[in-house]
């Protein structure tokens, strides 16, 4: 076995075909990391010129060194032992020659088995002994965390397995007030459309005005752009906008209301009279509303907004925002469902709902994030987490003195 630098071109061959290939390790996020003073470095091992273990990693100038950081690295085989241990001794010996203090990893290695409710699956996979590995070669583990840290990668995610699945399948195994929120968008008239990189401001817009009401860090819309470059144009991502035209949700509503209307010239008995009529006010308050929607805020009205990476053999749901006064339009649960409906269409295996919390308590603030998503049928994805490893003694004594604080 050889330690050595890798071009992209071979790097992105080799993790192409890895099972715990992300796109975080993607030749293309090296652009996203120069954003914020990131070089990259593209690393291996080879036997008989065979790469079998890589990784990106970035290093970003600090106090101490430099800062080295694998997203989603290191991509190899953890179960064999020579090998791990072999790139994380070379690894360290050429960081250290770069100035490195410190290397983090959070592997896209899953820890134990969940089940949808996010209970241990008796009898599941456990990949403990990957994380005690780790830990034997120096690595140190930042804990089992359970909530979501934005300044992390998501150590918890739910996950959909669409292999060999038809729309019907999936379809039906969604919980029932699912597929009805699904019809009722549809009915309303919600359009999805494919943004453009010019339209992309709108999409911010969306974001950003979640963001500010849920209180979590947004992007800026460089960086938007910036993806949209990277990847849909090369087919890898989308952005997708939730639209409804207030004429033709008028109109769908006056259509329901002389349906009613026919009903009730030929209705007899009181009481379904008085249900009918009632069903009639109802919908000429809802034209009413819409009326007036129409007048604040213009004929065709955004709801919803969503960013989908199309990565290896998945979908992933990665940034989304939407219109609080317009959830009612359900306009969230349609663009899930057109995204599904992709993935299906493009033979891909896995769609990735991505971070929720590891609290499946009802009353945490978090819950509804993962209720959403669960909903749509499938399991608890729980990672093994952030790992660093010092490589000054600066470092290990800075480490050290953080932790006398606490």
């Amino acid at each position: 076995m050889i330690f050595c630098e890798l071009n992209k071109k071979e790097f992105t061959a080799f993790i192409e075909t890895q099972p715990l290939n992300d796109f975080l390790q993607s030749v293309e996020m090296e652009e996203i990391g120069k954003l914020t003073g990131n070089t990259s470095y593209y690393v291996g091992v080879k036997d008989n010129d065979k790469i079998i273990a890589a990784s990106r990693i970035m290093l970003k100038k600090g106090q101490l060194g430099y800062y080295c950081y694998a997203p989603r690295g290191l991509i190899l085989d953890y179960n064999n032992d020579e090998l791990l241990n072999f790139f994380i001794k070379e690894l360290k010996s050429y960081l250290k020659a770069k100035k490195a203090c410190v290397l983090m990893i959070d592997p896209k290695v899953k820890y134990k088995e969940r089940d949808i409710n996010g209970d241990l699956v008796e009898n599941g996979f456990d990949n403990s002994a990957i994380v005690e590995k780790l830990k034997s070669l120096g690595f140190e583990h930042s804990g089992f965390n359970r909530r979501i840290d934005g300044s992390k990668q998501v150590r918890w995610v739910f996950a959909l397995s669409i292999k060999d699945k038809t729309k019907e399948d999936i379809w039906n195994e969604m919980k029932a007030n699912t597929r009805n929120l699904i019809r009722k968008a549809e009915k309303f008239g919600v359009q999805i459309k494919e943004l453009k990189k010019d339209e992309l401001d709108v999409f911010k817009n969306i974001t950003e005005d979640t963001s500010n009401r849920k209180n979590f860090a947004d992007r800026d819309l460089n960086y938007y752009k910036k993806m949209y470059s990277l990847f849909v144009e090369q087919g890898k991502a989308k952005f997708l906008l939730a639209t409804l035209s207030m004429d033709d949700y008028i109109e769908k509503i006056k259509e329901d209301k002389k349906v009613e209307e026919e009903k009730l010239a030929k209705i007899k008995s009181e009481n379904k009279a008085k249900e009918i009529k009632d069903l009639i006010k109802n919908y000429d308050e809802k034209i009413k509303e819409a009326k007036k929607i129409k007048k604040e805020d213009g004929p065709i009205i955004n709801l919803s907004a969503a960013m989908f990476m199309i990565y290896g053999n998945e979908v992933i749901y990665l940034f989304s925002g939407n219109i609080d006064k317009y959830m009612k339009f359900n306009a969230q649960y349609l663009m899930q469902w057109y995204m599904i409906q992709y993935a299906i269409d493009h033979k891909l295996e896995r769609y990735n709902f991505y971070g929720i919390s590891g609290i499946f308590d009802k009353n945490d603030k978090d819950y509804g994030v993962y209720e959403f998503k669960r909903h749509f049928n499938g399991t608890v994805e729980e990672y093994i987490g952030n790992f660093s490893l010092s490589l000054s003694p600066l470092y290990k004594i800075k480490t050290c003195l953080q932790k006398l604080k606490k």
